[in-house]
């Protein structure tokens, strides 16, 4: 009797032990398993965070390329324009007054875009015409300076595009007028534009005095250019030589 109630108690003690155990055990994997779980919600806090900062830094990138883009192309072919105005009346006497006042208008254009941009980094000229009014507008000006004359010609009268092609097409040969203008010394300029069932063909050429495509190196201009041609998805294609003027295809379906 004696050695089984001996035998019960080591037993009670083995059990007691193994629960105590158990109970410890428990207690420690928790402990683990709590801070664990706390070093991933850490984790996982300290990569929001730097997801975050990393989201804030391509936004700040991509307003200052907008920002950049949008003085290059609109207001450097507004002040461009005035510039190449004001040396033409340096060199003529004739219709005077009237080359003064277009400068100004066109300057003071120039600043009303900055004043839009600052404000709310949007064209609202853009948001609302179409792509051959807004080309007409910039042509209007351009052949008003008689410094080179621009022609826009198109077998769709009433062609409409998606808003994103539009602001990219039209920034493009605002481009490519800008770049004839500017170094291509150029008298003539012309745009023709072809929809054939839902592509859209454009040839941009001038009769400047063009440049060697092959050693070349690349402005900014021809940057801009090709990179809005890849935004669109187009078959793009340059061409020049030095005394034949350059031309500029671009071809890409309708969205």
């Amino acid at each position: 009797m004696q050695t089984e109630v001996i035998i019960f108690i080591i037993v009670i003690n083995i059990v007691l032990l193994l629960f105590i155990g158990g109970i410890v055990l428990f207690v420690i994997q928790y402990r683990k398993r709590r801070l664990h779980h706390k070093r991933e919600k850490e984790q996982i806090n300290k990569l929001h965070q730097e997801e975050l900062l990393t989201a804030q830094l391509q936004s700040q990138q991509q307003t200052m390329q907008h920002i950049g883009t949008e003085i290059h192309d609109n207001v450097g072919q507004k002040l461009t324009l005035a510039s190449l105005y004001s040396k033409q009346i340096t060199a003529s006497t004739s219709n005077l007054e009237e080359k003064i006042n277009a400068v100004g208008n066109i300057i003071d254009e120039s600043l009303s875009e900055l004043r839009q941009l600052s404000k709310t980094l949007t064209n609202p000229e853009l948001a609302n015409a179409g792509l051959l009014v807004l080309l007409n507008e910039e042509v209007k000006r351009i052949n008003a300076s008689g410094i080179c004359f621009v022609a826009v010609k198109t077998n769709e009268p009433n062609l409409v595009l998606s808003q994103g092609q539009k602001n990219i097409v039209f920034r493009l040969l605002q481009e490519f007028i800008q770049n004839s203008l500017k170094h291509a010394t150029c008298r003539r300029i012309e745009i023709d534009i072809c929809k054939k069932e839902n592509n859209l063909s454009i040839r941009a050429s001038d009769d400047g005095k063009g440049f060697d495509i092959n050693t070349a190196s690349e402005g900014i201009g021809l940057q801009n250019m090709k990179r809005r041609a890849g935004q669109l998805d187009a078959i793009y294609n340059l061409q020049s030589k030095e005394g034949k003027g350059t031309i500029l295809n671009i071809e890409f379906q309708l969205s």
